[in-house]
């Protein structure tokens, strides 16, 4: 009876020990929305990352006239392109993966980071000066999220939205904010993925 006793006690331990480890990893709070799934550290499961170029497919436009429309379709390629970019050089000045690709087909232990613009909202400056107080400020919305290259499992998935460089006071057009913005979304991902790292 002693023994049956013991090994329920050792089973019910490990058992707690077992679901213990599978407890995710804590929020990095760095970004607007965060959820983890992944209870390891991706340095301890993962060489490389890939990087895919953000998608602008759907995404919201707001406060955009149709000149500036067109305008704003001429910079989408720009964008991605510095968001892409910026994550690039900031997880290689962090020391962050063995191997970062860009849009490459993965093969290994990799990490895939994709995800897409959700808005472009190029705010108002005449309510920016007039209001002030953050109202009418112009800003870039993503999400996107870690994947398991090999089953495809969502390891963290994210939001964010940058409304930085000059301020919500700034009186600049989103043509010259859009680019800062966006190389600071590069940056704050890589913040997000370094906590995971």
């Amino acid at each position: 009876m002693k023994r049956i006793l013991v090994a329920l006690a050792l089973t019910f331990v490990a058992g707690f020990a077992f679901a213990a480890d599978e407890k995710p990893l804590p929020k990095p709070d760095v970004l607007t929305e965060e959820t983890v799934y992944t209870s390891q550290r991706l340095s301890a499961v993962y060489d490389t990352i890939i990087i895919r170029d953000l998608t602008t497919d759907g995404a919201e436009l707001s406060n955009l006239d149709s000149e500036e429309m067109t305008k704003l379709e001429a910079m989408k390629p720009l964008l991605v392109r510095t968001v892409t970019d910026s994550i690039e050089m900031e997880l290689k000045l962090n020391k962050l993966f063995k191997t970062i690709q860009k849009n490459t087909q993965p093969k290994g232990k990799a990490v895939i980071l994709e995800g897409a613009f959700t808005e472009f909202n190029a705010g108002n400056r005449a309510v920016r000066f007039w209001v002030g107080f953050g109202a009418g400020k112009t800003y870039l919305k993503v999400k996107g999220r870690l994947i398991d290259a090999e089953s495809g499992k969502e390891l963290a998935t994210f939001e964010d939205r940058e409304t930085g460089y000059r301020g919500t006071m700034t009186l600049e057009n989103f043509a010259d904010l859009f680019p800062h913005q966006a190389k600071s979304l590069g940056e704050n991902i890589v913040k997000f993925i370094q906590k995971l790292y």
